[in-house]
């Protein structure tokens, strides 16, 4: 394998998927509620929705999934499988995955109870939050799912629970299935080396048909192993997926912008869902195609220090996304579509701004602090 191109590919991609999945949970489509109102939503012109729902619900749906496939990719690259190999991976994966998932979780905690304290509440106002619940059993849910709880999860207000069962910090869901396929490796390598590609195959089929059903964590959870297991394929064949795909019909990055413009203009019918899976396999495919073919023409180049902070921005981004936006809305109550086209890009890159300065400074200062936080990346 090639690893210069391909190892370039990753590192280029961290960042902007990162700020794929910043896009979509700051999507205000349906407007942005704080203090018992909703700005925007309905009412709004048409291209309006087409925009947001163009870089919040569209293009980075790419984003997690290619995530698991980098993963998968990276788990068995180069490396002879064996049960001491396993354990070797685990051990490694207890400081790069598990130790920042508990501490940007107990971060959220932290974050979310000091929003109730007088002092805090005057910057920002937890508008429609009931209140928070610091029960054992409270606590000990959100790491799994923050909706849970024997008695009552941890915010204790609909509007403040999330839909999809997350920790949190909810963006570390993907973190938490992540390791959940880790444990499950040998399978995934004994049935890639007996079936090969049909694992993947099989994997997919049953991600892509359960797409329009409300499955709940079932259909969720058919992420990591598909795309996990895709980029495994290709490393335990000892298969660079840059040049695969490279040498796939040339046309499928056309493909895909067709059919970007398809899902948008579908959003909410019944089978949109097929063209949203069908998308983020041909965006998948497509976005490594172009951004390898770049790297290797010289014409885009590695920043070194954007791939490095991917994973901080990606942990710490919701806990300030919403945060921000309630004090600029607070402060700027409008329901201009023209002010709030520029709220909604102003937001996510202000906060990606203070999660790159925070990560600057703490690697400057405090590195051994930063090293934890990011699992030595």
């Amino acid at each position: 394998m090639e690893r210069n191109i391909l190892s370039q590919t990753i590192d280029y991609l961290r960042f902007p998927l990162t700020v794929g999945v910043v896009l979509i949970h700051f999507n205000i489509s349906g407007g942005f509620l704080t203090h018992g109102r909703i700005y925007g939503g309905e009412g709004m012109p048409y291209w309006y929705h087409i925009i947001i729902t163009l870089f919040s619900d569209v293009l980075p749906l790419i984003s997690v999934p290619l995530f698991f496939f980098f993963s998968g990719f990276l788990f068995f690259y180069r490396a002879e499988w064996s049960i001491a190999t396993y354990k070797r991976k685990l051990t490694n994966r207890v400081h790069t995955l598990l130790l920042p998932y508990l501490l940007w979780n107990i971060l959220a905690i932290a974050k979310i109870s000091l929003g109730y304290l007088p002092f805090f509440a005057k910057i920002y106002p937890m508008a429609g939050r009931a209140g928070v619940n610091l029960s054992f059993s409270a606590i000990v849910y959100s790491f799994w799912d923050c909706r849970r709880s024997v008695f009552a999860p941890l915010i204790v207000d609909a509007n403040g629970v999330v839909n999809r069962i997350c920790p949190i910090d909810g963006p570390l869901w993907f973190v938490r299935d992540l390791m959940i396929v880790i444990i499950c490796t040998p399978l995934v390598y004994a049935l890639t080396k007996r079936i090969g590609r049909l694992l993947p195959i099989l994997l997919g089929l049953a991600w892509y048909f359960t797409g329009p059903y409300n499955l709940g964590y079932s259909h969720q959870i058919l992420v990591a192993p598909f795309f996990f297991s895709w980029g495994a394929y290709y490393s335990i064949r000892r298969l660079d997926f840059t040049l695969v795909f490279r040498k796939m019909p040339s046309f499928l990055p056309a493909l895909y912008v067709v059919f970007v413009v398809i899902d948008i203009f579908t959003k909410g019918w019944s089978y949109n869902a097929y063209i949203d899976n069908a998308g983020i396999m041909l965006g998948v495919i497509s976005i490594v195609i172009v951004t390898a073919s770049l790297l290797d023409r010289g014409k885009i180049s590695v920043n070194h220090f954007l791939a490095g902070s991917s994973f901080f921005v990606f942990a710490l981004h919701q806990l300030i996304l919403h945060s921000l936006g309630v004090i600029i809305i607070t402060h700027i109550r409008s329901d201009s579509p023209y002010f709030l086209i520029v709220f909604y890009f102003l937001v996510p890159s202000v906060t990606i701004l203070i999660s790159l300065l925070l990560y600057k400074a703490l690697n400057r200062f405090a590195p051994a602090c930063a090293s934890l936080l990011t699992g030595g990346r």
